[in-house]
C-alpha cells in the first residue's frame, strides 16, 4: 500500500505513549520492590522493638534515597519526553538500557543493606546510580542532536537548561560512586543532595511558558 503524501512528510519514529507507559511501569515496581529491603527478621526469642528498630535504620536510609533518587529520575524523564515529538531507534534503545538499569536498583539497594559497614558494599549502587544518569543525559544529548526529535517551541536556551540539569545529577552521582570507595557514610548521604537541588533548580517547564508568553506580546 502506497503511502500518503502528508505520511511521508512526518519524520519516522516510534510513538511515545506506549513506551512511556512501559517506563511508568518498570519505576513503579522497582520504587515499590525497594520497601521489601526493610526486613523484620524472624528470630525468637523475640528481640526488643528499640533494639529492632535500631537495626534497621540502615535499610530504612538506603530505602528513602534510593526511593527519592527514582523520583527524580522519574522527573526528568517525564518532562524529558514531555518535550520529545517523535522517538527514534536511539532514543528507544537508550530508554530501554535506561529501564534495565532502573530493575537494578532494589538489587543493588538490597546489596548495600545486607552489608552495611563492609568496605566497598555501596560500590555496586553507586555505580548502578552513576549508569541511569549517563544514559539519561545521553538520551537527552540525542534529542538535543537531532532537531526534529524535540518539540520546536524549545529554544536553544531551554535546550541548555536541561543538558545542565543533567548534568548536575549526573555529577552528584560520579562523586557518589567515587566517595562509595572511600567512605560509607558520605557515599550513601551525597545522594540527598539530588531532590534538594532538584527542587531549587529552574524549572524547563516554568521557562517554556516564559519564553512563549514573551513572544506572544
Amino acid at each position: 500500500m502506497d503511502e500518503s503524501p502528508i505520511h511521508l512528510l512526518v519524520p519516522s519514529g516510534f510513538s511515545k505513549n506506549r513506551i512511556e507507559a512501559l517506563t511508568d511501569g518498570i519505576f513503579a515496581i522497582a520504587m515499590t520492590l525497594l520497601v521489601l529491603g526493610i526486613e523484620v527478621p524472624q528470630i525468637f526469642p523475640v528481640i526488643p522493638l528499640n533494639t529492632l528498630l535500631e537495626s534497621l535504620i540502615p535499610d530504612i536510609i538506603h530505602y528513602v534515597i534510593s526511593f527519592l533518587a527514582l523520583a527524580v529520575i522519574w522527573v526528568l524523564i517525564h518532562q524529558q519526553f514531555h518535550y520529545f515529538r517523535y522517538i527514534d531507534h536511539t532514543l528507544l534503545w537508550l530508554n530501554i538500557a535506561l529501564l534495565m538499569m532502573v530493575c537494578l536498583v532494589p538489587f543493588s539497594t538490597s546489596l548495600a543493606d545486607t552489608y552495611t559497614g563492609v568496605r566497598f558494599a555501596n560500590i555496586p549502587f553507586a555505580i548502578n546510580l552513576l549508569i541511569i544518569t549517563i544514559l539519561l543525559f545521553a538520551q537527552w544529548q540525542h534529542a538535543a542532536k537531532n532537531s526534529h526529535l524535540i518539540a520546536p517551541e524549545l529554544t536553544r536556551e531551554t535546550i541548555i537548561l536541561e543538558r545542565n540539569r543533567n548534568i548536575v545529577i549526573l555529577v552528584i552521582t560520579f562523586f557518589g560512586s567515587v566517595l562509595s570507595f572511600i567512605s560509607i557514610v558520605e557515599g550513601i548521604f551525597i545522594y540527598l543532595l539530588i531532590p534538594v537541588l532538584f527542587a531549587f533548580f529552574p524549572r524547563i517547564d516554568r521557562h517554556v511558558k516564559e519564553k512563549l508568553i514573551n513572544k506572544d506580546r
